[in-house]
């Protein structure tokens, strides 16, 4: 679950000098289009290979300007040499400050005392850390350096050449252990619809979501409950795309997709369809509880049983009057269960969400989106 005071963020990301998306025209373009939907970060590289630092630094300074008036937070990813072409130093950010940044990632080429030093800075600059990279012992080796923890932020990679992105798992993995320590994290989902050359093979974060539409991408991520930014890591995303991704990373509840029993009911399909769900906090072994699903039924509304059915993983369940005072609770079974009739099944989740049970913890809230109408057609 998201930690109090880490509302989820939105950002883009921005590649200036490189490519057609590249020119001021064209970041001023999505910046402008991002932030009229809500998104308020914006990543950028001073350090890519394309371009050299200086120029790189000359242009930020502008697009700076232009990101301020909007609302958005500029985050730089900045390797030595170029804090050096920008005048700063790990003990003096002030230059970085001025442009207007807002948070500075520092992947390489930065020791433990001078990542410290830069999260001491009196501006608010945040101090992103790479969190694909980052281990336990090297956070320890940062505090104990005297690091400001409330500046410290982790951002994963994103990876252009295919299969070279993290699996979903290795990502929770390591997100949920800093999210565990206070640190907040952000990761990439790439677009279908303008990608970064030269592979221009998406820039995700996890290697499952290059070829996935990036809102069912942004919705595996969000299951996860501990990333706290989303950015789109390709320059060019539709603005149908980023409604798509605000829609799911802003909204309240996991998205679930599911294809409802043809013989479901009214009632069943407004407990289905009528609540944002929550695990109970004592999240059961065998199914994901509901905890306000009862209360659509209503104590006066009848819920006949019918014939039982077997419930294999990922069936979605309704008591029905045979179960008393549970008439009306709504279920999703995490293991294959027997038929019971007291139970009536009323739809199942589709094979590509299944997995996104593993990450219904306790309290997590998800929604069931009815994908097929009644009739699986």
């Amino acid at each position: 679950m998201d930690k109090p005071g880490t509302a989820r963020r939105l950002g883009i990301a921005i590649y200036p000098g490189y490519g057609p998306e590249g020119t001021e025209v064209a970041i001023t373009r999505l910046m402008e289009e991002a932030a009229r939907r809500g998104y308020t970060e914006v990543f950028t590289s001073l350090h890519l290979p394309e371009a050299p630092a200086a120029a790189m630094a000359e242009e930020l300074a502008r697009l700076a300007a232009r990101a301020r008036p909007l609302g958005l937070r500029l985050w730089a990813d900045v390797a030595p040499p170029a804090l050096a072409a920008l005048g700063a130093t790990p003990d003096d950010l002030k230059p970085l400050a001025d442009l207007g940044l807002s948070a500075l990632r520092v992947d390489y080429g930065y020791d433990a005392a001078a990542i410290a030093t830069m999260s001491r800075n009196p501006y608010g600059l945040d101090v992103v850390l790479n969190a694909s990279t980052l281990r336990s012992a090297d956070l320890d080796r940062i505090l104990a350096a005297g690091a400001r923890p409330e500046r410290l932020v982790a951002c994963h990679n994103f990876y252009p050449r295919p299969e070279t992105g993290l699996s979903i798992w290795w990502v929770h993995h390591l997100s949920s252990a800093l999210a565990a320590r206070g640190i907040r994290v952000a990761a990439f989902v790439p677009s279908q619809h303008g990608r970064r050359g030269p592979l221009f093979a998406g820039l995700p974060t996890v290697e499952r979501h290059r070829s996935v539409p990036p809102d069912r991408a942004a919705t595996e991520l969000l299951a996860l409950g501990c990333i706290h930014t989303l950015f789109f890591g390709d320059p060019g995303p539709s603005a149908g795309e980023m409604d798509a991704v605000r829609a799911v990373w802003m909204g309240d509840g996991i998205p679930l997709r599911i294809r409802l029993h043809p013989d479901v009911t009214a009632v069943e399909r407004a407990i289905v369809e009528g609540t944002v769900h929550a695990n109970r906090m004592d999240a059961a072994e065998a199914v994901v509880r509901s905890t306000a699903s009862r209360a659509p039924a209503g104590a006066a509304t009848a819920i006949p049983p019918r014939p039982a059915e077997p419930r294999p993983r990922g069936t979605v369940t309704v008591d029905n009057d045979r179960y008393l005072r549970y008439a009306g609770e709504l279920q999703v079974t995490l293991r294959d269960l027997p038929p019971d009739e007291r139970v009536n099944v009323v739809g199942w989740v589709l094979p590509d969400d299944l997995y996104l049970l593993d990450f219904l913890g306790p309290g997590a809230r998800f929604r069931l989106v009815v994908v097929d109408g009644r009739n699986g057609g």
